[in-house]
């Protein structure tokens, strides 16, 4: 999740239009990442519906990651100067179409040429998106804004993907994809109701993304990102697999993810009360306990209630990582936004492509706990980067 413009408010007559902009790209951002993380609650449907291997349905994962990693800095530069909100509202109607490609795919090649404009259309929404957000709403109010835009995404996580299982369990998965493509409707036609003129400030260039990732701040943030994020989505792609091992399927699985979903929306709440005051510490602490509930989830698949209390925790974790990530980001020196955005984006959704076509080879090849374990020691190893900059960061102090 990007970095965040703080610049002056677009002008406007009243400041609740401002708001209500703000709230057509929080249902932006709940649609797109119900939409790409979609594939984790029918994964193994989609599997048996076009007789390919879990590993091989993950590149649902992967590609949609792939494609916002480009879309990320591309769609920003190509935008050049034209207004952002139709820029945005173009992004919307893809993810539509998406949506609709994939309910109606009829081979896996399809859906997977669905899941990449999904990536296309995410990708470069989330760069922008938060990088305009600052100019929706006065500054003082820019970290409540770009809090509801978060809190889009983590509503998806509690409401889109277990109502996508619900809905796969009564339509099939192709049901799932429309219901998605009905979250994305109504979020275009609110962009197109309520988003304000949005002129692009510059038009953004090769040299801004380099000048941005020369920073060592910035150089340390991203590797912390990939890290983060592929410990996450290598093991959180095939979820439902460990819980189909342990016995959990159907409309119960459907209730673990809202459990894991309601656990990391409170997680994301509490974070944004002491994450300012106590950043380092909370880092290191929520990547440690993922690492901790990754490692051991494998051996507890005999029991369902201790799988289900695995992944409540697991929840609780990753539910203020994203926000610790983004504030540790946001730290750096100042420089471009936009570029700042786009790379911050960019490493999330390479960290997604890596996690879930790594996960997916482990899985084939091993089983879905090698995975999971693999998974848990890139976080040890996350974890002590952090610990590393922390030193680093101590040292300087003492030496002024």
């Amino acid at each position: 999740m990007p970095d965040i413009e703080c610049a002056q408010p677009v002008r406007a007559t009243h400041r609740k239009e401002h708001w209500a902009a703000v709230w057509s790209l929080a249902l932006g951002s709940f649609a797109s990442v119900t939409t790409e993380f979609l594939p984790v609650g029918v994964l193994p449907d989609v599997a048996r519906s076009f007789g390919i291997s879990d590993g091989q349905a993950g590149l649902m994962m992967t590609s949609p990651a792939l494609f916002a990693a480009v879309a990320a800095p591309g769609v920003m530069i190509a935008a050049g100067r034209i207004d952002r909100r139709r820029v945005l509202i173009a992004l919307s109607v893809l993810l539509l179409a998406a949506c609709l490609i994939a309910a109606f795919s009829r081979n896996f090649a399809v859906l997977l040429v669905s899941r990449a404009m999904v990536g296309a259309s995410l990708g470069a929404f989330w760069s922008l998106g938060m990088a305009v957000v600052g100019r929706l709403v006065a500054p003082a109010h820019v970290h409540r804004a770009a809090g509801t835009i978060f809190g889009g995404a983590a509503l998806a996580m509690i409401v889109g993907l277990p109502f996508g299982t619900f809905l796969a369990s009564l339509f099939s998965w192709r049901g799932a994809f429309i219901g998605a493509g009905v979250l994305a409707s109504a979020a275009l036609i609110a962009q197109i109701v309520v988003l304000p003129s949005l002129p692009a400030q510059t038009a953004l260039r090769l040299s801004g993304f380099a000048a941005f990732a020369r920073r060592r701040e910035a150089q340390l943030s991203l590797a912390l990102t990939l890290l983060v994020f592929t410990t996450h989505f290598g093991a959180y792609t095939y979820l439902m697999p460990l819980l189909i091992q342990a016995g959990v399927s159907g409309e119960t699985g459907t209730w673990v993810l809202l459990a894991y979903g309601f656990c990391a929306l409170v997680a994301n709440y509490a974070a944004g009360n002491y994450v300012g005051r106590a950043l380092v510490p909370a880092m290191l602490g929520n990547i440690v306990l993922l690492a901790v509930v990754l490692a051991l989830l494998p051996a507890l698949d005999h029991a369902r209630v201790t799988v289900l209390a695995g992944v409540m925790v697991w929840g609780i974790a990753w539910g203020a990582l994203p926000l610790c990530l983004n504030v540790w980001h946001r730290r750096g020196p100042d420089g471009e936004t936009e570029a700042a955005a786009a790379l911050f984006t960019l490493a999330t959704q390479v960290a997604i492509a890596l996690g879930s076509v790594l996960g997916g080879v482990v899985v084939d090849h091993q089983s879905v706990g090698a995975d999971f374990r693999y998974c848990a020691l890139i976080g040890f190893v996350a974890a002590a980067l952090v610990l590393r900059a922390r030193k680093r960061q101590q040292r300087a102090a003492s030496a002024k």
